[in-house]
């Protein structure tokens, strides 16, 4: 058995409508496969938003159907939205039909970082996967699966990765700066001090994980 992770970057997904449309939201994470009635391939994911509605259940884009939304919670700044995904038999049944291959943990795909795709099989089943995506995506690198670690284990939390996107895309890191420290707190709904804490802390992990520092 072997384990591999693809990943096709965001910039080589930007023409693909179920990108651009996934986009809206922060992240998408794969929870687990279920079975299909279809002879498609049905899982579960976990996705987060800021303020984006999700469509109405039987949204189609793409070949990929919004089954059934399962459950919604809130925390401070976010939603969570645990659904069912289908995908169209017509995009999956060349790779999956024969049962020897199977979607990982850590599979997810987020606006900044594009898709990974961890899957684990026979390797032949895999190099014709590969293949397949590489006919449909441009495919930036393919390595060793890894161990799945979430968005705010190993890293800045949901909240700090929503305040690092708004800074970045308000111009906070450009030069000269597009935004003031007030105004972005505006945009996010909090006060200046708790604003310059959470950036501090989450550009602190940022920064570490680029050195290859452990934060203890």
């Amino acid at each position: 058995m072997r384990a591999v992770r693809i990943e096709c970057a965001s910039p080589s997904l930007e023409g693909d409508p179920r990108a651009q449309f996934a986009s809206q939201f922060i992240t998408w994470d794969y929870r687990g496969i279920l079975d299909s009635p279809t002879g498609g391939l049905r899982m579960m994911c976990e996705c987060v938003s800021a303020g984006v509605e999700l469509p109405s259940e039987s949204f189609e884009i793409g070949g990929v159907t919004l089954v059934e939304v399962l459950e919604e919670w809130k925390t401070e700044y976010l939603t969570h939205h645990l659904l069912v995904l289908e995908f169209d038999a017509s995009l999956v049944e060349p790779y999956f039909s024969n049962n020897d291959m199977t979607i990982m943990s850590g599979t997810n795909y987020t606006p900044s970082e594009g898709l990974v795709l961890q899957v684990t099989g026979r390797h032949s089943s895999l190099a014709k996967l590969l293949h397949g995506i590489r006919n449909s995506l441009p495919v930036e690198r393919v390595t060793s699966a890894r161990k799945s670690e979430g968005i705010s284990s190993d890293g800045p939390t949901l909240q700090q990765h929503l305040i690092i996107r708004t800074a970045y895309d308000n111009g906070w890191y450009e030069v000269p700066k597009r935004i003031s420290i007030r105004g972005l707190a505006n945009k996010l709904g909090l006060s200046k001090s708790t604003l310059a804490d959470q950036l501090v802390k989450a550009e602190s992990l940022v920064v570490s994980g680029f050195l290859g520092k452990d934060k203890t």
